[in-house]
């Protein structure tokens, strides 16, 4: 036999037996010799390129969603995977019982139950043992009623109307994916197959893995009393679809487009202020070390991480990727997210919020929060029950999403004063624990002892205090009509202060915290201050326009508390921005309280020029413009206030344009050094100084603009006048009696 060439690689029997064979093709010298069959096998390589790996992972992702696609074609009654996934969770219903209305002391394991808890066995859903309650847990409750005997037998019937779920809320109402046409037998009979999907009056709906959290007052907890073995019966119906299936696209591969150092940024920048997802899980989930819950519920919780990641890293106003990460995760949702409620969709759906406020689009930012609020409640982030069958860890995250919620909500609707909406009532959850990462994990099986030092939880517990502390005193400033200036001060005595002197003091106002903490720390202060700027604020500007003849000593010390606070506001900005780092996050949190801080002695100075303090109200000033100017390659915005305070009252300052920093301004152009230098500015007396020529109506019109100056004067004075609070009837106010000055 003749030779057509040689192969690069021996035949597959000389390899077999490591025999040197001469790779003559079409077979080999030895096997032409022992007469055996001479194989050569095709090598083929598959290129290492990203090309070709892209192209796999894309052909997959076609892949997947075609298998998820032909899933939702089969009949609920017929998917067995799902009864087998869900078996185990049932069969770990009723082993232990836990106290979850406080954490136990740290140490304490669990005994007695012969099982090994190496960190390989445990799962995140493992139910711990009841321990003892740490002596400082506290549950958020306005009122705690009952006791004695009474007490102890309300308690005993409300636990048998709202029992520990047996699963998590997690629910899901999606149609099945399949249509079936109407034959002529269910014409003529109207067969319909028995759905199992909750129902609309939250009275049939007694296993939580249909309904979601239904309270006390529905009448699925009458029903779980009079009949608790239809509970458990009803968790043999054929469960929904447990998957959301996309039949059209396909779901992107975030590992293709999310780099680590975005999720680094997020969890270095925005994490530690708002821990609103469990860094060691997510990290481990994006490894995909663990299963990646909820399908594309966690891809887009991925991309907005990733979105908010990159924002808050930029230290200039004109970086774009986020927006294409943003676009990328709100392209996923769509109408059918309505029909399902999982923890990561509500996480995913807080983060949209809270990134479309920062990206100036607040009232998108609003609708995303108020779903995300009422996702929460209807998977029961808002209770705690007895003897629940859930893990420290997953309690504690719960924990975490809830309050953090509420940070947003609140911090939301005081921004926009809007009316209040968070529920303060019915809400018994925790706050979150001050514990480190490693010192509670999914293995663990009971709580750590609290950390006396700053961690990533720390900001979210205090704020939240804050707002559950202080929701008094804004429902007081928003209704009508407004209160006086005694019943201020007693809301801020009653309420505020025993708040402010319950705060550790390793996160105290003067306390020295590490960098990573700056921004957080920082915000809490500016968050106290911009509230009490907001009470007090009507009476200094009263006092701006009317005068301080006949103010009475409670108007005096209001007005006296807003101006200190607002000093104390400019200051801390000035110095945070000087010493600490610069990122959008900052920025945008430094301009907003420094704008709102500094409209105080901007009303003052342009009203009463002359008056004693009006040095320090230009210096204050000077100071804003200068942090301001430092905030304009961030934040955009800061080019707006800028120039409205110029227009406000530039005319009371002296400065020169003979350093280089400039921020543009419609009109012309003014210069103000930033903070790295001093400051070409001269502050002295103004005998020559007249109060601006403007009757206080016409002042009190202007006060919309300066306090909204991102927001269209239209939608201001819809904010403004919407209210109902009769705030614009307080300022402009002559019958009270306290001053007598004519208006100018």
């Amino acid at each position: 036999m003749s030779s057509i060439g040689s192969s690069d690689q021996a035949c597959k029997e000389c390899r077999r037996r490591k025999a040197r064979c001469d790779k003559v093709l079409p077979t080999c010298s030895l096997c032409i010799k022992y007469r055996r069959h001479c194989l050569y096998e095709k090598h083929s390589r598959t290129p290492l390129t990203r090309k070709h790996l892209t192209e796999v992972e894309e052909r997959l992702e076609r892949a997947e969603a075609l298998v998820q696609q032909m899933r939702g074609l089969i009949p609920s009654n017929l998917r067995t995977w799902e009864r087998q996934n869900s078996q185990p969770a049932e069969q770990q219903a009723d082993e232990t019982d836990f106290d979850f209305s406080a954490p136990p002391d740290g140490g304490q394991d669990i005994s007695g139950s012969g099982i090994d808890m190496s960190p390989i066995q445990v799962d995140i859903n493992t139910a711990p043992q009841r321990s003892t309650p740490l002596p400082n847990q506290e549950i958020s409750n306005d009122v705690v009623e009952g006791s004695g005997s009474d007490g102890r037998q309300l308690d005993e019937s409300q636990r048998n109307l709202e029992s520990p779920p047996l699963y998590d809320f997690e629910w899901c109402e999606k149609e099945a994916g399949h249509i079936q046409g109407l034959s002529p037998k269910t014409a003529v009979e109207g067969h319909e197959e028995e759905s199992p999907i909750s129902d609309g009056m939250a009275s049939l709906s007694v296993n939580e893995r249909e309904g979601g959290y239904l309270g006390v007052a529905s009448g699925a907890a009458m029903l779980r009393l009079i009949d608790p073995v239809t509970r458990r019966r009803a968790s043999s119906r054929p469960q929904p679809v447990a998957s959301i299936t996309s039949p059209i696209t396909p779901q992107p591969s975030p590992n293709r487009h999310i780099a680590e150092t975005m999720i680094d940024a997020y969890f270095r920048l925005y994490h530690v202020s708002y821990p609103i997802v469990h860094e060691p899980t997510f990290r481990a989930q994006y490894s995909e070390l663990i299963a990646r819950p909820n399908g594309p519920c966690w891809t887009i919780l991925a991309y907005i991480v990733a979105a908010i990641g990159v924002w808050v890293s930029s230290t200039t106003s004109n970086q774009a990727l986020d927006l294409a990460l943003f676009n990328q995760a709100r392209s996923m949702l769509n109408f059918d997210f309505l029909e399902i409620g999982n923890l990561t969709l509500v996480q995913a759906l807080t983060l949209f919020s809270n990134y479309q406020q920062k990206r100036d689009k607040p009232n998108s930012g609003y609708n995303y929060l108020g779903l995300a609020v009422r996702m929460a409640m209807g998977l029961g982030l808002h209770k705690e029950f007895q003897g629940w069958n859930i893990s420290p860890l997953n309690m504690e995250i719960r924990r975490r999403v809830w309050w953090s919620l509420c940070v947003f909500d609140v911090g939301a609707t005081i921004t926009f004063s809007r009316p209040d909406v968070w529920p303060y009532k019915g809400v018994e959850v925790s706050f979150p624990l001050n514990v480190n990462d490693k010192d509670l994990t999914a293995a663990s099986q009971s709580y750590p002892q609290e950390s006396n030092q700053i961690t990533p939880y720390t900001a979210v517990a205090v704020q939240a205090r804050f707002h559950v502390a202080a929701h008094y005193c804004y429902e007081k400033i928003i209704s009508r009509p407004f209160p006086t200036a005694e019943e201020l001060l007693h809301l801020d005595s009653e309420h505020i202060e025993p708040w402010r002197v319950s705060i550790p003091a390793y996160f105290s106002e003067k306390a020295a915290v590490p960098s990573r903490y700056a921004l957080s720390h920082a915000v809490m202060s500016w968050r106290l201050w911009n509230l009490r700027i907001v009470m007090y604020r009507p009476f200094v500007i009263r006092f701006a326009l009317k005068g301080r003849t006949g103010a009475n000593e409670a108007s005096r010390k209001a007005f006296d508390q807003c101006l200190a606070d607002a000093a104390s506001s400019i200051k801390s900005i000035a110095d945070f921005w000087k010493n600490h780092e610069h990122n959008r996050l900052a920025a945008w949190y430094s301009l907003y309280f420094l704008f709102q801080a500094v409209l105080v002695p901007c009303i003052c100075l342009r009203n009463d020029p002359a008056a004693e303090e009006a040095a320090n109200w230009r210096v204050q000033i000077i100071s804003t413009l200068h942090v301001i100017t430092a905030l304009s390659s961030i934040n955009i915005s800061s080019d707006r206030c800028h120039q409205i305070i110029l227009d406000l009252c530039g005319r009371y300052l002296d400065y020169r344009q003979e350093q280089p920093g400039t921020v543009a301004t419609s009109g012309n152009r003014r210069s103000i050094e930033g903070l790295n230098g001093p400051a070409n500015i001269q502050v002295e007396t103004w005998p020559e100084a007249q109060a601006v020529n403007e009757s206080p109506q016409t002042q009190i019109n202007n006060i919309m603009n300066m306090m909204w100056p991102n927001v269209h004067p239209m939608e201001a004075a819809d904010v403004v006048m919407g209210d109902q609070a009769g705030w614009m009837d307080f300022l402009s106010s002559e019958a009270s009696g306290l001053w007598n000055m004519s208006d100018t």
